[in-house]
């Protein structure tokens, strides 16, 4: 019954694999392919990333990495508008502000970089 195997997954908690985003964005700066196969729809907990911009309507915000020779790529976190809590968590950061996200990558790009659905950001002090 495939009902019961949906609760099962949700129940599940998700496991991160951590990743650098100077190393993330090198990457898809180097190898935007490669950079894809490892990454695309996977759920990653990024560490290392800086604040840039934050959308006005909430939608998402992007981090940059230290690395100043990859500072065209970034990571675009999509901030789900159901989620009240996410958005709180937004509406408390600031840009420059060092932090850690979790979520699903959706895609890479050799232009932007990464986009990634947000689950969660931590505040890195």
């Amino acid at each position: 019954d495939s009902s019961d195997k949906k609760s099962n997954e949700a129940a599940t908690p998700k496991t991160y694999a951590e990743a650098d985003i100077n190393i993330l964005i090198s990457e898809a700066k180097e190898n935007a392919a490669a950079a894809g196969k490892n990454y695309k729809d996977k759920d990653v907990k990024i560490v290392g990333g800086i604040v840039n911009n934050i959308d006005s309507d909430l939608k998402y915000f992007t981090l940059d990495g230290t690395d100043k020779n990859f500072s065209m790529l970034h990571v675009s976190c999509q901030i789900d508008k159901q989620n009240k809590e996410l958005q709180d968590a937004v509406l408390n950061i600031k840009k420059g502000q060092p932090v850690i996200v979790y979520g699903h990558i959706k895609d890479v790009g050799d232009i932007m970089g990464y986009t990634l659905k947000l689950d969660k950001i931590e505040v890195n002090n």
